[in-house]
């Protein structure tokens, strides 16, 4: 059974409901596990990042890419190693940013075994106006204490071992 339910400013979200289980009285996300939390939130994070990157051509692994190589050169394979995916699936992602004329690949002038991957200039304003708004933070400054939060998924990142990760989906 399908259970369809409106959610604020976030389109609609399906609970699948295995025939036989009931559905608790109380499904608010106040009783859900906190893994459930977590999906969801960042599910519907994902969903608003990826309306506010469609206006430059980006899709969320197209904006990691951009994110990484920002501050300067990366190899393929150290992106594909920060992202924790394969590196075709990082091939895939900087070929398409390479049709978009985001990024360039180039052979690493000290190792031409390495293709090194970096931000041309249209690709730089592109990163530049899609960090310009973060509907995010302003969910977060809406918070009791967004600093707090804040501090405490910083740090439930890093006893994940992601400091170094920006994610990556797979793009088909």
């Amino acid at each position: 059974m399908l259970r369809i339910s409106k959610l604020r400013n976030a389109g609609y979200a399906v609970t699948v409901v295995s025939p036989g289980r009931d559905v608790p009285a109380d499904d608010s996300p106040e009783s859900w596990t906190l893994s459930r939390l977590l999906v969801t939130a960042t599910r519907l994070v994902e969903h608003g990042i990826a309306e506010e990157l469609r206006p430059y051509g980006l899709t969320h692994a197209g904006f990691g890419v951009l994110a990484m190589v920002h501050p300067g050169p990366l190899s393929q394979r150290e992106i594909a190693h920060r992202a924790r995916v394969e590196e075709q699936t990082v091939s895939r992602t900087v070929e398409r940013l390479e049709r978009l004329d985001l990024v360039r690949r180039s052979r690493d002038p000290h190792d031409r075994r390495r293709v090194l991957v970096e931000p041309t200039a249209a690709g730089r304003r592109a990163f530049r106006a899609a960090t310009r708004h973060d509907r995010a933070e302003e969910l977060l400054a809406e918070l009791p204490d967004p600093e707090g939060f804040r501090a405490q998924l910083a740090t439930l990142v890093r006893r994940l071992g992601g400091e170094d990760a920006v994610p990556l989906p797979d793009e088909h």
